[in-house]
């Protein structure tokens, strides 16, 4: 369902209470996205810096498969600007809503082969706060438009294994966080713009 909003310079009447919520929503969740790419990009370096090779080659850069419940954020020029309001809000929300349960159990796998990370165990559990009070305001955004969720697909983090796997999932997982923090931001960018804070 596409979400249309009336210009601000079209209309002379005061804006209203669910245009101001809609428009502080994204400007308070867009604000929040910025503040967690320079964390996101940085858990994902302390990562990689202390799984051994071939993590920490600087060629190293594979391509990452999605788990079901967390999509890949990449897409298509065409096909990110071909997205509705309702479509950006939606992914999104699913994304952030399942990424606590995916960064708790790389975590997990995290004290079991680097128990002595602690810094990187702690970074593993603000990422996970982060991103369910992002997914917060996401919900936030759309109950103020009216906008009921579509059922997502549950979160399928992975397990426990052998060493190079619990190394690679969790590789996967921090790297799907870092890009889909990346996407939001730019949703949200693009959202504020359609949507700015009235003048009142």
């Amino acid at each position: 369902m596409e979400v249309l909003s009336v210009p601000s310079h079209l209309s002379s009447s005061p804006p209203s209470r669910s245009q101001q919520e809609i428009a502080l929503g994204i400007k308070n969740a867009h604000n929040l996205a910025i503040n967690m790419q320079a964390g996101a990009k940085q858990l994902l370096a302390d990562y990689m810096s202390i799984q051994d090779e071939p993590f920490t080659n600087a060629s190293f850069n594979p391509p990452i498969e999605p788990f079901p419940g967390l999509p890949s954020p990449s897409l298509p020029a065409s096909a990110w600007l071909d997205l509705s309001d309702a479509e950006r809000l939606q992914q999104n929300a699913m994304a952030f809503s399942n990424l606590p349960e995916f960064l708790s159990a790389v975590k997990s796998q995290q004290e079991e082969i680097n128990p002595d990370a602690c810094d990187l165990h702690h970074q593993l559990t603000f990422s996970g706060l982060q991103c369910l009070g992002l997914s917060n305001h996401l919900a936030s955004i759309m109950a103020s438009m009216g906008l009921v969720p579509a059922p997502g697909t549950p979160a399928e983090p992975p397990g426990f294994g052998g060493s190079f796997f619990m190394k690679f999932s969790g590789y996967r997982v921090c790297r799907l966080y870092r890009d889909w923090v990346l996407r939001c931001e730019k949703d949200l960018a693009l959202l504020a713009g359609r949507y700015p804070v009235p003048s009142l």
